[in-house]
């Protein structure tokens, strides 16, 4: 019987709480990982990403780039398996995306198990919307909250929130459609070389 990783991806930062629950193949790798992360937010995959212990200390991988000034060379998040670092029921990391924005999520393994099924991945739960794409981290997404008035407006310029209201189009920070994006992001599965 094939065995599934249960995962639990949250943003750091944000409350209420915004997070993405899916199951991934005992196979699979940090860069497996990503992908199912990017996909369950809506995001685009434009940035550059990496994994690191919770306590954020250590790389555990990343995606490759070359960095004259980084001493420290983590491994390729492609060619990590999860399993190596997702030993036992709780374990956690983090995941930081988008090295400008800077998004810090907690992943957190809720369980393995065996289903008679066979898929790649499969989203199970979630809650709420992730911020837009490239909205500015933490700060920008409580702009875009008071430019669509569900945040107190603050010291942020007028002109600016009707300039992010017109950029946000209809985004609803409320709105998470499980079935419609389950649909999606069980069949949108990216090849790996894995």
């Amino acid at each position: 019987m094939p065995k599934y990783l249960d995962f639990e991806v949250s943003l750091l930062g944000v409350e209420p709480k915004i997070w993405r629950r899916f199951l991934l193949k005992g196979t699979a790798t940090f860069e497996n990982l990503h992908r199912a992360i990017q996909d369950a937010c809506g995001w685009e995959n434009y940035h550059l990403y990496e994994f690191r212990e919770s306590k954020g200390r250590n790389v555990i991988a990343r995606v490759p780039y070359e960095d004259p000034v980084e001493e420290e060379r983590a491994p390729d998040a492609g060619k990590v398996r999860l399993t190596l670092h997702f030993t036992r029921k709780g374990a956690k990391c983090l995941y930081v995306y988008d090295f400008g924005d800077d998004w810090h999520h907690v992943v957190e393994l809720k369980q393995v198990t065996d289903l008679p099924e066979r898929f790649t991945r499969r989203l199970v739960d979630g809650a709420r919307a992730f911020p837009p794409e490239d909205c500015g981290g933490v700060w920008g997404y409580a702009r875009c909250l008071a430019a669509i008035g569900v945040a107190d407006a603050g010291d942020f310029d007028a002109e600016d929130l009707e300039t992010t209201r017109e950029w946000l189009g209809e985004w609803d920070p409320e709105e998470f459609d499980l079935a419609s994006v389950r649909k999606r992001f069980d069949r949108l599965v990216r090849r790996s070389p894995t």
